[in-house]
């Protein structure tokens, strides 16, 4: 039975069982790698239900292709053209080489004079993935939404008033110490305020270049999770915990929405278990393999029952729904193991196909 979280693909069965019963209807296409399967604006319409491989869905954003989904065996591409019978828009190009079954839309309005408990079924089961993905996509970019308003908004905030007031502040220091005499005891404390300030200066113009800008998608994933972890390590915050990163990414090869999500992940848990853990470690791993890649956030921290598990995104201390939200619009899953007095791990995999003159790139483990 599927997760009422997860989108309902096709099962290997019901590939199988589809085909059968729409093979007088429809016919096997094969695309190879980095070809396109359906092209922006193209008028088509066809739906195609991939078996095997995988494939990106691009959009055009002033000139470039930007990646916003990845898709895997059991999903199927082109549902709102088969229905609406307008233009594409967006493009799908085949990452890996993919294996398709392809039915047009007047193949099936034979079908439906044909065999019309099948057309009925067929059509039952395209409403249930087009509203998953509809309301899936709406409650996202809700938060997506929400979260980038509120990240712009503090970035300004942090800019226009807080580092004003900071720089208004050195100001004052610096002639405050002009009219004390060189022998005062207050010098020693007004530049011990002073180094104080320029500190909380750095930091924050820190912070307001985390959230003003975007920096994942020119630097990649692991690039991006370095320059965190390096700036987790400047922060009095971290406290005496130690971070170990370990991965063996190739960040040029990654698709776009598969990093951003999987950084938001790590993201998330890393500062949950430097905030509430009370951890002496916490070791990230990022490891891409052949067919998936596996991801691990593991502290030795306090811990919590298992059976709590369920009440943590209620708490507000994992927002598991959101986690697992990310890695599921990219194929994955994420899960959240705990003991009491034990740690925690959230452990997450998503299948995705690493080209095989990678897989023997080194891990490299870095130390915070």
């Amino acid at each position: 039975m599927q997760n009422s979280l997860d989108e309902p693909i096709f099962s290997v069965d019901e590939m199988g069982n589809l085909i059968e019963s729409l093979n007088d209807y429809g016919n096997e296409v094969i695309v190879s790698s980095d070809q396109i399967i359906v092209d922006y604006g193209e008028i088509s319409t066809n739906l195609d239900l991939l078996v095997k491989g995988e494939a990106l869905v691009e959009i055009k954003v002033n000139d470039l292709w930007i990646t916003v989904a990845w898709i895997k065996p059991g999903s199927i591409i082109g549902e709102i053209a088969f229905l609406d019978s307008n233009p594409r828009t967006a493009r799908v190009i085949a990452r890996t080489e993919c294996s398709l079954f392809r039915i047009s839309r007047d193949s099936f309005d034979k079908l439906s004079v044909d065999h019309p408990e099948i057309s009925q079924n067929f059509l039952k089961r395209i409403a249930q993935i087009l509203a998953y993905r509809l309301r899936r996509i709406e409650q996202f970019d809700a938060i997506e939404q929400g979260r980038e308003d509120m990240r712009k908004e503090l970035a300004a905030d942090l800019h226009d008033q807080t580092m004003s007031e900071l720089s208004a502040i050195l100001m004052n220091l610096g002639l405050m110490k002009y009219t004390l005499s060189s022998d005062s005891a207050l010098l020693d404390q007004v530049d011990e305020i002073v180094s104080m300030v320029k500190n909380a200066d750095q930091n924050l113009r820190q912070l307001v270049k985390e959230k003003g800008h975007d920096d994942l998608a020119l630097t990649g994933l692991d690039s991006a999770i370095v320059a965190l972890l390096q700036n987790i390590d400047l922060n009095p915050t971290k406290g005496d915990t130690k971070i170990i990163y370990r991965s063996n990414l190739d960040q040029d090869k990654l698709p776009g929405p598969v990093s951003k999500d999987i950084f938001h992940i790590v993201r998330q848990a890393l500062l949950n278990s430097l905030k509430h853990a009370k951890a002496e470690m916490v070791v990230i791993s990022i490891i891409w393999n052949e067919k998936s890649i596996d991801f691990e956030i593991q502290d030795d921290g306090i811990g919590f029952e298992e059976d709590n598990i369920s009440n943590v995104p209620q708490a507000g201390h994992f927002g598991l729904l959101n986690l697992k939200l990310r890695a599921e619009r990219v194929g994955g899953n994420v899960d959240v193991v705990s003991k009491l007095g034990s740690g925690t791990s959230v452990v997450g995999n998503i299948p995705i196909t690493r080209n095989s003159d990678k897989l023997t790139q080194e891990i490299i483990e870095r130390k915070y």
